[in-house]
């Protein structure tokens, strides 16, 4: 492996040189230099705290309003958005489950999301 091709190991093993600045903290970064991943954890959480945020907002409507499709609205968005990133933390952190188990789960979310969407927009 030459150096670019080889993952940012951040902490050290016994006989490695020290890399990134978590040195000290005994991290270990696999799949691209820390930055990019500490980049993409962040990223990650603010896509899924901005998912509740709009879900939160159509819920409010919804109690405002007491509309059904403002409600189906707020289901729907959530089914579309934060369940399947929340499936997709919860389940990539257990080792029982298989990675193609994950990817249907949390597509299955997103498709009942879309479902309910389509069937506010289509439905009087």
């Amino acid at each position: 492996m030459t150096p670019v091709d080889r993952p940012a190991v951040v902490g050290r093993a016994p006989g490695t040189a020290a890399a990134g600045p978590f040195v000290s903290s005994g991290i270990e970064v696999t799949g691209g230099p820390a930055t990019v991943v500490l980049l993409g954890i962040v990223t990650f959480l603010l896509a899924s705290l901005l998912a509740v945020l709009v879900t939160y907002r159509f819920v409010e409507g919804y109690r405002r309003t007491d509309s059904r499709p403002v409600l189906l609205l707020a289901i729907g968005m959530f089914f579309l958005a934060p369940a399947p990133m929340f499936v997709r933390l919860v389940a990539a952190n257990v080792d029982a489950v298989p990675g193609e188990v994950q990817t249907l789960a949390a597509s299955l979310s997103e498709l009942a999301g879309l479902l309910v969407l389509l069937y506010v927009v289509y439905t009087r």
